[in-house]
């Protein structure tokens, strides 16, 4: 019998985290967002310059 409960459990648990990451990026509504990767030149402290990558998403 604990065998039995100990392979639902797993064969939930890895059901539960296939599925999870596929909805992770969805809004509720049903529509994906979109990102847009920018790169972003700023200085530094010391006057050196200091490349970012921001993720802007609608």
């Amino acid at each position: 019998m604990r065998h039995v409960a100990l392979a639902i459990a797993v064969a939930m648990t890895t059901t539960l985290a296939i599925t999870m990451p596929a909805t992770a990026g969805t809004y509720s509504y049903g529509q994906r967002q979109s990102c847009v990767l920018k790169t972003v030149k700023t200085y530094g402290a010391y006057g050196r310059v200091v490349i970012r990558k921001v993720r802007i998403c609608k």
